[in-house]
C-alpha cells in the first residue's frame, strides 16, 4: 500500500474508533439507550434542538458561544425601548428531551466569581434549578427539596464535564467524574422537556459548549 493511502486509511480508522467510543452508551440508571443527537459543533447549529433565547450565539472553531447582545443596560434600553429582557445575559435552551434520557455535556462559563444560583441550568424550564458552586453544585427540585454535591475542579473559565441521566422520580448527576443518584418524588420535568442554560447578568459572562450527546434511555 502506498504511504499516502495508508495514512488516509489509518486516519479513517482512528476517526471511526473515536466516534464509536464517544457514542458508546454508558449509564448508571439504564441498561440500553439509543443515540438521538451528538454534536462537536463543527457545522451549523441544530435549530430543531437548540433554541437561543438571546440573539448573540454562534459557532466558532468547533465551539458554540453565547455572549451578551449589548455592552451595557443603557445601550440595550436605547435599542429595545424597554427596561427588561435586555439580552445582557446569554440564554439558550436544549429542547426535545425524551421522558428517559442520558446526556453528556462539556461546557464552560465565563466570569469573575460564583454568585447565588449562578451560573446555572434549569432541568425543565423554571422547574429544577441546578447551579454550579466553587465546591460542586446545588440542585433545588421543583417542590423545594435541596440537594448539594461536591465535585472536583469546578471553576469559571474552565471546561466542566456534566452527565445527567433522568426519568420521573430519579436522576443521576455527575460533574467532572463525581456523581450521585437522587431518588425523590420531586424529580420531575413537569412537562417541560428542556434544559435552559443561564449565567451572570454582567460581563464577562459568555457561555461555551464544546460537545453534547443525548440518548433516549430504556
Amino acid at each position: 500500500m502506498k504511504p499516502f493511502i495508508f495514512i488516509l486509511v489509518l486516519f479513517a480508522a482512528i476517526s471511526s474508533s473515536c466516534t464509536s467510543e464517544k457514542s458508546a452508551f454508558e449509564s448508571e440508571l439504564f441498561s440500553r439507550g439509543t443515540l438521538l443527537y451528538s454534536d462537536d459543533f463543527d457545522g451549523e447549529l441544530n435549530k430543531e434542538l437548540w433554541a437561543p433565547r438571546t440573539k448573540s450565539w454562534e459557532i466558532v472553531d468547533g465551539t458554540l458561544v453565547g455572549k451578551p447582545d449589548f455592552d451595557n443596560a443603557e445601550e440595550a434600553m436605547a435599542a429595545l425601548k424597554r427596561d427588561h429582557h435586555l439580552g445582557l445575559s446569554p440564554v439558550i435552551r436544549l429542547n426535545q428531551l425524551p421522558e428517559k434520557f442520558v446526556l453528556h455535556l462539556r461546557l464552560k462559563y465565563e466570569g469573575t466569581g460564583f454568585s447565588l444560583n449562578r451560573p446555572k441550568f434549569d432541568i425543565g424550564h423554571h422547574i429544577n434549578l441546578f447551579a454550579f458552586t466553587e465546591t460542586g453544585y446545588t440542585l433545588k427540585l421543583h417542590g423545594g427539596e435541596l440537594v448539594t454535591g461536591s465535585a472536583p475542579n469546578v471553576a469559571l473559565n474552565e471546561w466542566i464535564d456534566v452527565v445527567l441521566e433522568f426519568e420521573e422520580g430519579r436522576m443521576f448527576i455527575s460533574v467532572n467524574g463525581a456523581g450521585q443518584t437522587i431518588e425523590h418524588e420531586q424529580v420531575s420535568l413537569q412537562g417541560r422537556s428542556e434544559l435552559t442554560f443561564k449565567t451572570f447578568a454582567e460581563a464577562p459572562n459568555r457561555i461555551f459548549f464544546d460537545s453534547v450527546s443525548l440518548w433516549q434511555a430504556e
